[in-house]
């Protein structure tokens, strides 16, 4: 897997060595009530499920690492993201967001990319906007930590926008 690296970020494939700190970095329902499939509390298992599937969806999930793990970006069914508190509000995701973004783009006939944000998730929804995202329309979409359904945006993002932004 292809290690992207930007001013000040390593994205780099997650490893074993990873779990603990990412169990720690993600067991905040802060992080966890903005997300669809994390549940909390966020356990070990958990985490070893995460490494699994991360490693089958074969170089599209990355650890955000700025010489500690600040949080996770992938690219699979839909753009995702998320930063550990202590990380947020340094422009973190936006910048590891274009890498990945740049990276898809950049592959031969790459197509449009699809992500979406829970309503009230303020900064999330400011993340997709600064990369270009463009609403698309509402739906429910599950929450494990949170037990139910939540409203979320859906986003878009086409090969020609990404390129009139570059």
């Amino acid at each position: 897997m292809r290690v992207l690296r930007t001013a000040r970020l390593a994205l780099r494939p997650i490893e074993e060595a990873d779990l603990s700190t990412l169990v720690e970095r993600i067991n905040d329902f802060e992080i966890a009530r903005w997300l669809s499939v994390v549940p909390f509390p966020y356990t070990q298992a958990d985490a070893k499920w995460f490494l699994a599937h991360a490693r089958d969806d074969a170089g599209k999930v990355w650890v955000i690492d700025d010489g500690q793990l600040r949080g996770i970006i992938g690219l699979g069914h839909e753009f995702g993201y998320w930063l550990e508190r202590g990380a947020w509000g340094r422009g973190l995701a936006t910048e590891a967001g274009r890498a990945v973004l740049g990276w898809h783009f950049a592959q031969p006939g790459a197509g449009e990319v699809f992500a979406g944000h829970f309503l009230g998730n303020d900064r999330s929804a400011n993340v997709l906007a600064k990369l270009g995202f463009e609403p698309v329309g509402l739906r429910l979409s599950p929450c494990r930590a949170r037990g139910h359904e939540v409203h979320s945006r859906l986003m878009r993002l086409t090969p020609d926008r990404w390129a009139s932004r570059a």
